[in-house]
């Protein structure tokens, strides 16, 4: 029965009045729902190739330099620790 009074004496009046913690808000931010504009570009050799007047001349070595240099359609693997550096040709690439 002590129990019980001391309980109600010292637990009940805390209990009832403990107070509910609201959070303060922060700033609201713009949610934007609009996804951007996707403007891909098509490059490689087949781009080339039906760019210029003269496809062949593409293959010549020794053509204008208007039509470019090789390297232009070249990809290197540069990420360390490859023990060999592989070169690619890009036939057909798309960026965006």
């Amino acid at each position: 029965m002590k129990a019980c009074i001391l309980f109600s004496i010292f637990v009940l009046p805390t209990a009832l009045m403990a107070q509910d913690f609201v959070a303060p808000q922060g700033r609201e931010r713009e949610i934007t729902t609009q996804a951007p504009e996707l403007k891909p570009e098509i490059d490689g050799i087949v781009k080339q190739i039906f760019d210029v007047e003269k496809p062949w001349q593409l293959l010549n070595p020794a053509a204008p330099a208007s039509y470019g240099t090789g390297e232009q359609n070249v990809s290197k693997d540069t990420v360390a620790g490859t023990p060999h550096h592989s070169v690619t040709l890009t036939i057909v690439g798309v960026e965006w």
